[in-house]
This record gives structure tokens, sequence and C-alpha cells, in this order.
């Protein structure tokens, strides 16, 4: 509030006054089921939470007088219910008030410029989107938790459309985990040497590192083949070509809580910074919005970060993007000023700093060139389809890893690079190196979200909450940031699925959001009735 007041002020703004709703001021009841059955349709009753009908007064004092009201919640599902139940409360006594709804991106001086100045309404469709979320939840937590409480005879247990299909992903890893086998395999690594330098290098078949299970194979072929070319000179081939690396995308709630949880960040901590980031944090004394709205599934850039790229960079590059994402209401997570990265430093906690470094990265790599190459590999007939190689690779331009060295770390980055005229290398030696193949990794804090966005489930909203839920109902817990069903998560998700096959599934959530998503993208009459027809599909399975 203190940084789009002193904002407003710069604008020359006169006589405005700024309230918080702190969140949604109406949702369903807790102690009774709040939906009912008028012609045909599943209509909810919301009532006011705790304290909230004290801000709504709050607010109403304040439009005596006044001619115009702009909703600015945050530009999303969730904000654009919390402006629909703010409006729909103030408009019942103020009828000569002019309301208007603001979709600001981020909490900067151009930012709210263009909110104010393309100020519109209250978009229903969306709405209607938020209202059928959430009644498809109220009736499968409602129908569904006291069949839980009544069977283990724990309340507090609940299931939900993506909690559950999260815990199945969590609870079907956990299988694979229990029923694999390891096996042993041998890998072969030759010593050779091209003019006076040595390398080593493994042995390859049809471009899959080759691999013996087979101690007496790999004895035959030791016997047969690797014995006979120790102190033979073998003829080679040399490709040389130049490559590039793409930048990646800048980041979108998902990736930026992937990123982040490497770094030690839980989901909901990241979300927790970002917020405070995007609402703002003091600079020199001035409260500046850091970053754009954090709750997005599009890798868009808008020309204003563009531009704003331009006064970093000086050139920007535009890079061809495939974003399979149903959303675009808003663009990626950026930064929205140019400060110098150590200045901001100041002003930030370790953790804080850490995700808007991640933020400002990532977006300034995106348009930045790409990471050029040039790779060479040696690759040197053996036996059959059997040929052993090498590959190294000599930086030409870095482009990017300017932001992401990380993207250096590859093993043919560290490699001496190879660079001959020769065409016989002499091999040297061998070695037999023992392995076993490992089980499935078990999710971590970055994979469940990456695997949740993956299959359909979740939204950004969603993504931190959810594993947070599971947390707390203790269904899972996590340990050095992997991920561990509990014996309670089994039994239960064991339980749900018995009781409901396909109701749970992965397949079947990612459809519900995929029609959350049609009825938010639908005009308001068509998204009534899609939204109509799904509650009533729910209602009556369960």
């Amino acid at each position: 509030m203190k940084t789009i007041s002193s904002i407003l002020k710069k604008m020359n703004v006169k006589n405005f006054r700024i309230v918080s709703t702190m969140g949604h001021i109406k949702d369903l009841p807790k102690d009774r089921f709040g939906l009912k059955i008028e012609n045909g349709k599943i209509i909810p009753h919301f009532v006011f939470l705790p304290y909230k009908k004290k801000v709504l007064e709050r607010i109403e004092k304040m439009l005596n007088n006044v001619d115009v009201v702009i909703l600015a919640t945050d530009p999303d599902r969730e904000g654009e219910a919390i402006s629909f139940h703010v409006f729909n409360e103030l408009k019942k006594k103020f009828y000569n008030v002019d309301f208007k709804r603001a979709f600001i991106n981020e909490i900067t001086f151009d930012g709210l410029k263009r909110g104010i100045e393309n100020l519109g309404f209250i978009n229903y469709s969306m709405v209607q989107s938020q209202f059928a979320r959430r009644i498809i939840d109220r009736i499968i937590g409602y129908k569904i938790s006291p069949i839980l409480w009544r069977n283990f005879k724990m309340r507090g247990l609940s299931a939900g459309r993506v909690q559950t299909a999260t815990l199945k992903l969590i609870y079907d890893k956990e299988k694979e985990i229990e029923n694999f086998k390891p096996q042993k395999f041998y890998t072969i690594k030759i010593k050779f040497k091209v003019e006076d330098r040595i390398f080593e290098g493994y042995l390859y078949e049809n471009d899959q590192v080759l691999k013996f299970f087979d101690k007496d194979k790999l004895s035959e072929f030791k016997e047969k083949v690797l014995e006979k070319i120790v102190g033979k000179n073998l003829k080679f081939d040399l490709f040389e070509n130049e490559r590039e690396i793409i930048p990646p995308d800048p980041l979108k709630t998902s990736t930026l809580q992937q990123e982040a949880a490497k770094l030690g960040i839980s989901n909901s901590e990241t979300m927790k910074i970002a917020q405070k980031l995007y609402e703002g944090v003091f600079v020199d004394n001035e409260k500046i919005g850091l970053i754009t709205y954090h709750r997005t599934d599009s890798i868009r850039i808008s020309q204003y970060g563009i531009d704003l790229a331009k006064k970093i960079l000086g050139n920007v590059f535009i890079h061809k993007r495939k974003n399979k994402s149903m959303f675009d209401a808003h663009e990626a997570i950026r930064i929205t000023t140019d400060i110098d990265l150590e200045k901001v430093k100041k002003f930030l906690d370790r953790k804080e700093f850490l995700v808007y470094q991640l933020i400002y990265n990532r977006f300034l790599a995106s348009l930045s060139p790409v990471c050029r190459y040039l790779h060479f590999q040696l690759v040197c007939p053996i036996f059959k389809d059997i040929c052993l190689k090498y590959e190294s690779a000599l930086i030409l331009d870095k482009g990017f890893t300017k932001f992401l060295p990380e993207y250096l770390n590859l093993k043919i980055f560290k490699n001496e690079v190879l660079n001959t005229k020769a065409k016989l290398l002499e091999v040297l030696g061998y070695s037999i190196e023992e392995e076993q193949t490992k089980p499935p990794a078990r999710y971590t804090l970055s994979s469940i979200v990456k695997k949740m966005e993956e299959v359909g489930i979740g939204r950004p909203s969603t993504y931190a909450s959810t594993v947070e839920i599971l947390k707390k109902r203790k269904y899972i817990e996590v340990k050095k940031g992997s991920i561990f069903i509990t014996d309670l998560g089994k039994k239960v998700i064991e339980f749900l699925f018995n009781l409901y096959p396909s109701f749970f599934s992965v397949d079947f959530t990612a459809h519900l959001e995929d029609v959350l998503d049609k009825i938010e993208n639908t005009q308001y009459e068509e998204s009534q009735s899609l939204a109509n027809k799904k509650i009533w599909e729910i209602y009556s399975v369960l």
C-alpha cells in the first residue's frame, strides 16, 4: 500500500485512499456444505470470513462523496473473485459510484500508469472459473473427507482433486522404488594417445555407452577384442562442427519454485519472498516493486520488459519459444527496474536476494545471445558396431552464460580440446568399471512441481500450497530435500483409489484444470453452462 501510495503521488493523483482487503473477504462456510440446488444449478452460498466484514465497513466509510472506486486486486482468477465480492457488496449501497477494474502486473510507476490508463471491469468468466474451482473442491472435500475420518478413525484427514492426484504421483514413485531390483553392469574406458597427448574415452554401441550385464560375455569380449587392441595404432575420424545453446526461458511460477528449491528454499517460502518482491522493498528509502506478478504460467515478455532489458543489455535477442501453457494473461516473472544487482543486494536478506537473483539472471539471459561453441568428437571403430568416443568443446561466444555460467558445467567443456591433423591413435590400455543400476530418484520439492506441471495438475497459485497440505496432513515427509510418502499417506491413497479408481487420477484432475481454463476463457453465458455441467458431473458421482 505504501508503495502504491508513493507512486500515485508521483503521478500527481489527488484525493485518493487505498485500502487492502488482505485476501478474500468471502468464502464458503466452514461449518456446513454451503451449496444448494436451485433450478438445476448448484448455487454457492458465500459468507464473510472472520473480521472481513469490518474491512468492508472501513471501505464503506471512505465512499461518501467518492466518484470512482478502482478495484486493483491481484490480476488472476483469485483476485478477480475478490474484486467481485467487494463490488457485489458495495454496489448495494453506493449506486452512484463508478466501479472500475485495474489490472496491475507490476507495482512500479509505469505498471500503475498502464493499469490506471487502461481501466476495465470485472471479468465474470474468470469469476465463474474461480467459483467452479471452489465449488468442486468443496464437493470433493465435504463428501470424501468424512469417509476418510470414519474409515481411519482420525479427524483432520482430507482429500482433494489436486492434493490427492499429487499424492498418487508420490505413491507411484515409491512403488517404483520398492519394486526396483538393482543389477550390476560393466563399462569400459579406453586410455589412448594422440600425438603426444593422452586421453580417456568410453566404448559405445549404437550411440549408447556399452554396458555388459553378463560377466561371461565381458570376459569373452575382453579376450577377443580388448587384449588385442592394446598397443595398436588405430584409425579414427575427427568431427568438428559449430554448435549453440539457446538461452532458457524466463521464469514462470513453476520454474521459479524449481530453481529456488535447488538452493534449499521451499516452494511456499519462495512464494512468500516473491510476494514481498512484487509488493515492494525499500531501496534508498523508496519502496519499489522489484518483480512482476509472480503467479503465472506464461514465458511471454512484454514490450515493457524488452525495453527494460535494452537499457541493461544494450541489444536484445528475441528467441523462438514454445509455450505449452493455456495461460497468457500475464507475462513471465521478470525484474521491473534497471537498478544494479549489487545495489539491490544491500536491501534484501540472503534468501530474498537469491530469489531475486534467479529472476534477474533468467530474465536477462533469455534476451541474450546464444552460447556458441566448437564441438569435437573423435570416433574410432573397435569391433562391429562398437567404437571408442571422445568429446570436447571450445567456447567461441559465452552469450547468455554470462548470467548463467552453470550451463558451461557440461562435461565436454571441462575436457581438453582435441584439435589435430593426426589420423591414428595409440591404445595404451583399458579399465573395466563396475556399476550398479540405480533406483528411480524420489521426487524433490523441485521435481514434484515440474511433474505436476508436466501432467497438468495444479496451477501457479496451488503448486506450493499442495505440497504444504500433504505435509500438514502427514501424508508425506521431506528429508534432505527428498519427498517420502508416509504409511498414512500410502493407506489413504490406496483407500481412495479403491473407492474412486478414476476420480482422483492424474488424467481426470488434469482434465478438470483444462475445463477451468476453458470456463475462464469463454464468454460469460458459455462459461456458466460449462461450469454447471462439470459441477453436476462431479456432484452426481459423489
